[in-house]
């Protein structure tokens, strides 16, 4: 039976994935710092296991990993995505958000992998998942600090597949675009009208359309970067081979 940890599965993406994970028949552990939020993945996915942890804690990571480890042994498939935005113009970016987002979205991301990389590494085996979005593809006027956390996550998901290469772990990053989940809800309390209304021409999917597409992938072993979304995809070409289109696409108007 594959093993599989998701962190951050009480909610949004993490739970659509978790969700579909049990279905193919997975021993699931899902992660998460609200023991509340977990109680309620308990009462609908009454097989997984789950652990109360906040990422933005090195150590309390690296002794769940151990102990989970020497529970269930190295888990086949580690999926990350604790995070989250902050939108709003930079000077006016609550102090704690500013460090918030750094810590939760990239120190995060870095304590999982940190931790759970050398016994995949031991293995020989295994598949990390780490979460960075559209918005680490491209940088998007009122995600000024969300987009540098996620563009992070994608230099140090590139740096770490290059390093393990030898091991035959693999590493991928999710890059979904905006996704309906609680996270989103709160973002649209605080976006500029300018955002709002240069949201309203992009593209909105479920979560359970994300797991969908992140699954694919990972039967297909292909691509590195996961887009979900086919308009995302195209999106995502632009971003890469059209750059003073997309510019001027993505610039605040006024």
């Amino acid at each position: 039976m594959t093993t599989s940890w998701v962190f951050g599965g009480s909610e949004g993406i993490g739970l659509a994935v978790a969700r579909r994970l049990v279905e193919r028949g997975d021993a699931v552990v899902v992660l998460s710092r609200s023991e509340t939020k977990l109680a309620a993945v308990r009462a609908e996915l009454d097989t997984v296991r789950t652990r109360a942890v906040d990422v933005t804690d090195l150590d309390a990571v690296s002794a769940t990993v151990e102990t989970l480890v020497g529970e269930l042994g190295v888990p086949d498939l580690v999926v990350t995505t604790a995070g989250y935005a902050r939108p709003g113009w930079l000077d006016e970016i609550p102090a704690d958000d500013l460090r918030g987002m750094v810590d939760v979205n990239l120190l995060g991301t870095v304590h999982v992998a940190r931790a759970v990389v050398p016994h995949l590494v031991d293995a020989g085996r295994g598949t990390l998942v780490v979460t960075s979005s559209l918005a680490g593809l491209a940088g998007v006027f009122g995600y000024t600090v969300y987009s540098a956390t996620k563009f992070g996550v994608i230099g140090f998901a590139e740096a770490l597949r290059r390093e393990i290469a030898p091991s035959g772990v693999q590493v991928r990053v999710l890059c979904p675009p905006n996704t309906l989940t609680p996270g989103f809800a709160t973002e649209n309390l605080h976006k500029p009208a300018e955002v709002l209304a240069a949201e309203e021409k992009a593209s909105t999917l479920t979560p359970e359309q994300v797991a969908d597409d992140l699954l694919r992938a990972l039967r297909r072993r292909r691509p590195h970067v996961v887009v979900p979304g086919r308009g995302n995809r195209v999106s995502a070409w632009a971003i890469r081979h059209l750059p003073a289109l997309v510019d001027r696409a993505l610039r605040r108007p006024g």
